[in-house]
């Protein structure tokens, strides 16, 4: 599934994209959202049978034409003491409250985000 895009948005240079119509612009990137989350869908479905086959072939490393897979741990869990814990708790208060009271001094930038309105069965 691949969108066929208007003549101007596939060139790499900023100024094909400023000629022509916003709406094909915005129509565009919906339609490439759509397809991502479709993809997103199929990668979710497919991740069970992808971890048995890699689980399968028991081996740290698989090299294959297109990608090497490997074996990797996700980070570990801390048992903190319950005074740790609380003191963390009080910081995080501690920071929501100053964010509540100051404005930001940087970091701010004007973004767009699409929210798909369609649903997939």
């Amino acid at each position: 599934m691949t969108l066929d895009l208007p003549a101007g948005l596939n060139a790499p240079d900023a100024e094909a994209t400023t000629l022509l119509n916003p709406t094909e612009i915005l129509d565009a990137m919906i339609e490439l959202r759509i397809q991502l989350q479709v993809l997103e869908e199929q990668i979710e479905a497919l991740r069970p049978a992808f971890f048995a086959a890699c689980l399968a072939l028991n081996t740290d490393k698989i090299a294959l034409e297109q990608a090497t897979i490997f074996r990797k741990l996700t980070p570990g869990q801390w048992a903190y003491s319950d005074n740790i814990v609380e003191q963390e708790d009080l910081l995080k208060q501690l920071k929501r409250q100053f964010q509540q009271t100051h404005e930001p001094v940087g970091g701010r930038e004007i973004t767009w985000a699409i929210k798909l309105l369609l649903t997939t069965a």
